[in-house]
C-alpha cells in the first residue's frame, strides 16, 4: 500500500513539474513572438523569410508536397523536382507535420502554415522536458520552473526559431537526457523512450539522430557492462536502428539517388570560442547575443557552430566548478564511473562538430589529416557539423543547474542563486530577444531581415497560374536558384503547379540533368509543353517564338520562355511594372 501511495506521489508530482514546464515553454514563446505566428492563416512573415529564405523554402516545400498525390514514401511529392518528385525531409518541411496536414488537406483552408504551431509546440516541449530534467536532482518546483525557463532561453534554441524551423526541436535532445539519466536511478530500465525519441528525430530533421542514438547509445553501453544486461541492451540498439531506419524510408527520407552528402564539412564547423562566443546570424543592426561579451573571430562558415551559453550560465558553471573542486571532487570520479558512456558520445559529438581543422579565433591550431574521399562521401552528409556542439552545450547547462542546487544544499538559497542567473542571462541576451519580440510583434513587409525576392515582377504569379509547371532548363543551378527559385517554387505550390528545379537541401543532379535533356530533345522535335521555361538561350525555341507559338521575355534578369499568352497591351503594361523585356525572334 506505502509503495502504491508513493508511486501516486512521484506521478502527481512530474504532472504538476510538467505542467509547470509547459506553461514556462508557452509564455516564453508567446513573448517572444507573440500570437500572430500561431495563426495558420498567417502566411506573410513566411513568405517573405525571416533573417534569410529557409522558411520560405520550408514553406514552399510544404504547398508543393500538398498539392501532389499521395505516393510511396509517404513523404514525397510529385510536385517538387517534377517528374521524379523529392521529399519533404530535404526541404526541411517538417515531415511529421507536413503529412499529418496532408491527410486533413480537404478540410484546411487554402492558405495553412504551421510553422508558428511547430515551434510553439518546440518551446512548450523544451520546458517540459527540461523541468522534468532539473527536477531528477532536486524538487523544488521553483527550481524546475526557473531551469524550464533557462532551457527555454537557450540561445542555440531560440536563435533557429523561425530561422530554420525544424533544427528548432532541441526537446528532442533534452528529452534524451531526461530518460538517460531517469533510468539510470530508476530500477525499472527501458528503451521504450528512446525508441520514440529516434523516430521523433527522423521524422523532423536527420541532424537530431546522432544525437537520440548517440545518448541511447550512451545509454546502452553503461547498461551493458554495469549492469551487465549485454544482450537486451544489444538487441535494444539494433531493434531501433531498424525502426527508425524503417520510418525514415516510410516517409522518404532516404529518397534522393544524389546522395546524402553535399560540400561543407569543416567550413561550418565549430569554433573553439563557441561556448563564449556571442557571434551568430542576426538582425542587421544586431547579431551579437550579449550584452557583456564582444564578438570574437570566426573562420569560414562557423556561425552554424553557434554555441554561446550566456553570461548567467557561464558564472553559473564556474560557481558549480569551484565547488566541485573544493568540496566534491570525489562526485567527479563517480560520474566517469558511472556515466562513462555519456563522457565519451559527448566527446565523439564534440569532436566531429569541431572538424578536421581545429581553429581558436582566426587561428589554425591543427589539422588532422582526413581522406577527401571519406569527407564527401560520409562525413558530408552532416555538412552542418558545428551543429554537434549541442550536446555538449546542453551537458554544461545541465551542470550549472545541477551545481547551483547540488553544492548550495540549501534549496531555498539555491532557487534565490538560480533567480539570479535567471536575471543575469536575461540582462546578457535580452537584447536580441528584444529585437525578435519587436520584429513579431510589429512585422510588416517593409521590415522584414531578410533578401528580397528575385521573382518580384507580377508576371511570375500571372503566368504560373496559366501553365501547368515551370521548367528551369539552365546547364546548373542558376542565379536564380536561391531565393529566386524558391519564391516561384511557393507560386507553383500556392497554385497547384509543379516545378523540376531543386530548392532543397539535398537533390539528385543526375536527374535534373536528365528532365533538361528530356525537355531539349522534345523541342528539337517541335513538341512543347504548357510550361514556364527558365533558359540560358532561346535557340531550341526560336522557331516558335518567330512563328508565334512562344514568347520569350527577359524578367528580372531571367531569360524566360512561355507559350504564347499575352497580348500587346498586356506585354506593354507589364513593362511599366519593373524590369521586363520582350525578345523578338524574326
Amino acid at each position: 500500500m506505502n509503495i502504491i501511495k508513493l508511486i501516486r506521489c512521484d506521478n502527481k508530482n512530474k504532472m504538476i513539474t510538467a505542467a509547470v514546464g509547459a506553461a514556462v515553454g508557452l509564455t516564453v514563446f508567446l513573448v517572444i513572438y507573440g500570437f500572430s505566428a500561431l495563426n495558420p492563416l498567417n502566411e506573410s512573415f513566411v513568405l517573405t523569410g525571416y533573417l534569410e529564405k529557409d522558411i520560405a523554402q520550408h514553406y514552399a516545400g510544404w504547398k508543393l508536397f500538398r498539392n501532389s498525390p499521395w505516393q510511396f514514401p509517404l513523404g514525397v511529392g510529385q510536385n517538387i523536382e517534377y517528374p521524379y518528385g523529392g521529399s519533404v525531409s530535404y526541404t526541411d518541411s517538417i515531415p511529421l507535420f507536413a503529412i499529418f496536414f496532408k491527410l486533413l488537406s480537404p478540410v484546411l483552408p487554402q492558405t495553412f502554415q504551421y510553422f508558428g504551431l511547430f515551434i510553439c509546440l518546440c518551446f512548450v516541449l523544451q520546458g517540459v522536458f527540461g523541468a522534468l530534467l532539473v527536477n531528477l536532482f532536486t524538487n523544488c518546483t521553483i527550481y524546475c520552473g526557473l531551469g524550464a525557463f533557462l532551457l527555454c532561453l537557450s540561445p542555440v534554441m531560440t536563435e533557429r526559431a523561425f530561422r530554420h524551423c525544424a533544427l528548432t526541436a532541441h526537446f528532442i535532445i533534452i528529452a534524451a537526457l531526461y530518460y538517460y539519466f531517469k533510468n539510470k536511478k530508476s530500477c525499472c530500465i527501458s528503451y521504450i523512450p528512446f525508441y520514440i525519441i529516434n523516430i521523433a528525430a527522423i521524422t523532423i530533421h536527420p541532424y537530431f539522430l546522432p544525437f537520440s542514438f548517440a545518448i541511447m547509445f550512451a545509454f546502452a553501453v553503461e547498461d551493458f557492462f554495469l549492469a551487465k544486461n549485454r544482450i537486451k541492451s544489444v538487441l535494444h540498439v539494433m531493434a531501433s536502428i531498424v525502426i527508425t531506419l524503417v520510418t525514415g524510408y516510410c516517409i522518404g527520407a532516404f529518397y534522393n539517388e544524389g546522395g546524402m552528402a553535399i560540400l561543407g564539412y569543416g567550413y561550418f564547423s565549430m569554433n573553439l570560442n563557441a561556448f563564449f562566443n556571442p557571434v551568430s546570424k542576426g538582425f542587421e543592426s544586431e547579431n551579437n547575443w550579449s550584452a557583456v561579451l564582444s564578438d570574437r573571430p570566426l573562420f569560414g562558415g562557423q556561425i552554424e557552430g553557434f554555441n554561446y551559453l550566456g553570461i548567467g550560465i557561464i558564472i553559473a558553471i564556474a560557481i558549480s566548478a569551484v565547488l566541485l573542486i573544493i568540496k566534491h571532487r570525489k562526485d567527479i570520479v563517480d560520474f566517469i564511473k558511472n556515466h562513462f558512456g555519456i563522457i565519451f558520445s559527448a566527446l565523439c559529438l564534440t569532436v566531429f562538430a569541431v572538424g578536421d581543422g581545429v581553429y581558436y579565433g582566426g587561428l589554425l591550431l591543427f589539422r588532422y589529416p582526413l581522406s577527401q574521399d571519406i569527407i564527401i562521401k560520409y562525413l558530408n552528409i552532416f555538412r552542418g557539423n558545428g551543429r554537434f556542439g549541442w550536446m555538449l552545450f546542453y551537458l554544461l547547462f545541465l551542470f550549472a543547474m545541477y551545481g547551483i542546487s547540488r553544492y548550495i544544499g540549501n534549496k531555498k538559497l539555491a532557487a534565490a542563486a538560480l533567480c539570479i542567473i535567471c536575471f543575469i542571462q536575461l540582462f546578457d541576451i535580452g537584447g536580441v530577444l528584444l529585437e525578435k519580440h519587436n520584429y513579431f510583434y510589429n512585422f510588416s513587409a517593409e521590415n522584414r531581415q531578410c533578401a528580397k525576392t528575385v521573382a518580384q515582377h507580377p508576371f511570375w504569379e500571372e503566368t504560373v497560374q496559366q501553365v501547368d509547371g515551370v521548367i528551369e532548363m539552365q546547364s546548373e543551378q542558376g542565379s536564380m536558384f536561391g531565393n529566386g527559385m524558391i519564391d516561384i517554387a511557393s507560386l507553383c505550390g500556392e497554385y497547384d503547379k509543379y516545378i523540376n528545379s531543386t530548392f532543397a537541401a539535398r537533390t539528385s543532379v543526375d536527374k535534373r540533368k536528365d528532365v533538361i535533356e528530356y525537355q531539349k530533345s522534345l523541342l528539337a522535335q517541335g513538341n512543347w509543353n504548357n510550361v514556364l521555361y527558365i533558359v540560358e538561350e532561346t535557340k531550341l525555341f526560336d522557331s516558335l517564338i518567330a512563328n508565334g507559338s512562344c514568347q520569350a521575355f527577359e524578367v528580372d534578369g531571367q531569360l524566360v520562355v512561355i507559350p504564347a499568352m499575352y497580348s500587346d497591351a498586356e506585354i506593354a503594361e507589364f513593362e511599366t511594372l519593373g524590369s521586363f523585356k520582350q525578345i523578338i525572334i524574326k
